[in-house]
């Protein structure tokens, strides 16, 4: 009976994974508006250069956190032709406040994008991502 139960879960699990499996197989299209997870930015993301190169720019910052060193980078690229290194992320060159550090976006979902950035490999950076709804 033991054996039994088993089986039936081990089928239901392995069935389970095969069928979100092509979903996650398929390249990411992060294309849309996302905010940063502490809510003081915004990004428009779009696949750009060949088609499968990742830009993205910074097109807004919450008002209260706006200062005269930020303000400059706003509908400027942070993220400019970075190349597909798999379905699910890119790696390039960052900019981050003027500052060209080595870097990658990666999708853990649709909905979540993960940056991050080294400079000298002592100073980095990591902001999570999330995709905003589309007002219709």
């Amino acid at each position: 009976m033991i054996f039994s139960k088993l089986k039936t879960t081990l089928i239901a699990v392995v069935i389970s994974l095969s069928s979100i499996a092509p979903v996650l197989a398929e390249p990411m299209n992060p294309t849309g508006l996302w905010q940063a997870d502490d809510g003081e930015s915004r990004y428009e993301v779009s696949l750009c250069g060949d088609g499968t190169q990742l830009c993205a720019k910074l097109v807004w910052i919450q008002p209260d956190k706006i200062k005269a060193a930020n303000k400059v980078y706003i509908d400027t690229y942070v993220v400019n032709k970075i190349k597909r290194a798999t379905d699910r992320e890119w790696r390039g060159n960052i900019s981050l406040y003027g500052v060209t550090v080595s870097g990658n976006v990666q999708a853990y979902s649709n909905d979540k994008l993960v940056v991050r950035g080294c400079a000298l490999i002592v100073i980095c950076i990591k902001q999570g991502l999330t995709r905003m709804a589309v007002a219709n």
